[in-house]
């Protein structure tokens, strides 16, 4: 499938930024941009369709003027319509806001400015090039952190710049001069979504992602590692510690030390059966001789298996426990037994790395 090179800016009152980054990228660096999407507040979608009334904006329409400079320079037409799909606003109360001044304002626009390069960046087979050019300071803000939390490894942040004294002269430049004047600045960005993972589906708006995002940095640069003591039982994280059943600690033991061990995940269909069952009573047979073991009771877990529900009744009692260690989610998530759904046969695993578990035996 053919990649797609999208062009997304944000504008203010100038939108002569948009044809000029236009210009830089499919006339100067030969880049083809098949679609266009601006960012922008209700008067700034009235300049860009030329019906703005004061004096010293464009009166021409930003459509007319990509088409015009696609047809001077024989590039290929990018996708922009004067519509809500390429021209987007932040709204307020269904009331598309007027200026982004206020700080109820600079909440509701980073809020849609999210939404969309979160929405855009699941597109397959797309690079994006987005501009900082245009628009008040804290909308190129705005667009540069969307782009940090869901940026991917193609996508690019850009800066146009130019003489002061073509700044603003016409939508693109018309001769040979003027456009060795129009320079197109990539900005390097730190890319964080694979610190936000498969949760950034779930989240909802600027606040959260950041949030999360700060609290994913948080758990990954804590050098603080769990501590298991066997001969107390004990679990330790900071400050904090807990006190485990000898059948539940054994358990988050045996799944720590496998996986320093290197086997990342484990399916249900081995913990429930025998081998870890046996891996299990060898343990607590060592460290534990006092735990009353009956070959004539019920549950006989160490002859034939624990079975496939009470892993998951273990696996939710030994996560209930250790809760209390942790100050938030998102470290806690480092070290809970975690599942990954399969059909049939879900696995489980410790998300941690390594050098961040201590085993004492």
């Amino acid at each position: 499938m053919k990649t797609k090179n999208i062009l997304i800016c944000v504008s203010g009152l100038t939108p002569q930024i948009i044809t000029e980054t236009l210009f830089c990228l499919s006339v100067k660096n030969k880049i083809p941009i098949h679609e266009i999407y601006v960012l922008t507040t209700q008067r700034g979608k009235n300049v860009i369709q030329g019906t703005d009334k004061a004096p010293n904006t464009p009166k021409s329409a930003l459509k007319s003027e990509i088409e015009n400079l696609c047809q001077q320079y024989k590039v290929n037409l990018p996708k922009f319509e004067n519509n809500s799909e390429h021209i987007i606003t932040a709204k307020e109360e269904s009331l598309e806001l007027s200026d982004i001044r206020t700080d109820k304002h600079n909440i509701l626009f980073p809020n849609r400015m999210c939404e969309f390069i979160k929405s855009i960046s699941t597109r397959d087979n797309t690079n994006l090039y987005c501009s900082i050019s245009g628009g008040r300071k804290t909308m190129s803000v705005h667009l540069a952190f969307a782009l940090t939390l869901f940026g991917r490894e193609n996508d690019k942040l850009l800066h146009v710049l130019t003489s002061e004294k073509n700044e603003f002269k016409g939508f693109y430049p018309k001769n040979k001069q003027d456009a060795k004047e129009l320079e197109l600045s990539e900005i390097p960005f730190i890319r964080l979504r694979s610190i936000l993972g498969s949760e950034i589906k779930d989240l909802k708006n600027y606040s959260d992602f950041v949030e999360k995002t700060q609290n994913q940095l948080k758990a990954l640069t804590n050098k603080t590692k769990i501590i298991l003591k066997t001969d107390t039982r004990e679990v330790k994280f900071g400050l904090n510690s807990i006190k485990l059943e000898p059948q539940e600690f054994a358990i988050y033991f045996k799944l720590l030390e496998i996986k320093q061990e290197g086997k990342e995940k484990l399916t249900i269909g081995y913990l429930a059966d025998i081998e870890f069952a046996n891996a299990v009573y060898s343990f607590m047979r060592e460290k534990y001789p006092y735990y009353y073991f009956d070959g004539k009771k019920k549950n006989t877990w160490w002859l034939k298996g624990f079975g496939h529900e009470a892993i998951r009744t273990k696996r939710s009692k030994i996560n209930k426990c250790l809760a209390p260690l942790f100050d938030d989610e998102v470290t806690a998530d480092q070290f809970i037994i975690s599942s990954e759904r399969e059909y049939g046969n879900t696995k489980y695993f410790i998300k941690s790395e390594t050098d961040k578990i201590k085993l004492s035996y």
